[in-house]
C-alpha cells in the first residue's frame, strides 16, 4: 500500500487553500488541481509499504511527537512552483519568520530518525514543506498570485494511504496521534 506522514488541512485552511488555488486555475492553459480533501503537508514519504509495516510507522509517530504536547501554529505565505519539462508543480510554503518551522522540522526529523532505526524505506530528498496545490500546470503567460498569510493549524500527525477509488486519487487516514 502507498503511504505517507502528514498534516492534513482543517475545514478553515483549506477554504484558504482553494482560494489560492482560484486565483491560479484561470490563468493555466490546464492543469490537475488538488482536490480539497486531498490539501495536506507530507512529512514524510513511505510509497509503497508493507501492511505488516504499519504498527512499526506508528510507533514512530507516536514517539516522535511525544514531546510535543502543545499543539502549534504554521503560516503558509509564499506561493511559487517546481519546473518538470514543459509543466509545473505549483504550492505554497511556509513563512520563513514563522517561530515553529523549527518545532516542524524536529519533528519530521525525529520521523525521519525513527523510520530509520527500524529500516522503513522513504523518501529521502531535503524537506522543503509546502502544500500542493496543483500539478502539470501549463500555462501561456506568468501565472501572478500575491503573497499569502494562511493560518495552518497543527493539532495532529497522521498515517495516510493513498490510492485510487474509481479513478480518484484518495487519502485515508490509517492511523493519528493529536498534539497535546
Amino acid at each position: 500500500m502507498r503511504l505517507f506522514i502528514s498534516i492534513n488541512s482543517n475545514d478553515e485552511t483549506r477554504s484558504a487553500l482553494l482560494s489560492v488555488q482560484g486565483t491560479i486555475k484561470p490563468q493555466t492553459k490546464k492543469g490537475s488541481f488538488t482536490r480539497p480533501e486531498n490539501l495536506h503537508l507530507t512529512l514524510a514519504f513511505l510509497g509503497e509499504t508493507k501492511e505488516e509495516t504499519i504498527p512499526l510507522i506508528c510507533s514512530v509517530i507516536d514517539n516522535a511527537i511525544q514531546k510535543y504536547t502543545p499543539p502549534f501554529h504554521l503560516v503558509f505565505s509564499k506561493v511559487g512552483y517546481f519546473k518538470r519539462f514543459n509543466k509545473e508543480l505549483w504550492w505554497i510554503g511556509i513563512n520563513h519568520t514563522n517561530p515553529y518551522l523549527k518545532t516542524l522540522k524536529d519533528i519530521r526529523q525525529k520521523i525521519t530518525d525513527g523510520l530509520s532505526e527500524k529500516n522503513i524505506d522513504f523518501d529521502t530528498k531535503q524537506f522543503k514543506p509546502h502544500i500542493t496545490l496543483g500539478r502539470e500546470i501549463e500555462q501561456d503567460s506568468p501565472i501572478a498570485v500575491p503573497d499569502q498569510n494562511i493560518n495552518f493549524p497543527v493539532r495532529r500527525i497522521s498515517l495516510m494511504k493513498s490510492e485510487r477509488i474509481n479513478g480518484i486519487l484518495t487519502y485515508t487516514e490509517i492511523f493519528g496521534v493529536e498534539l497535546g
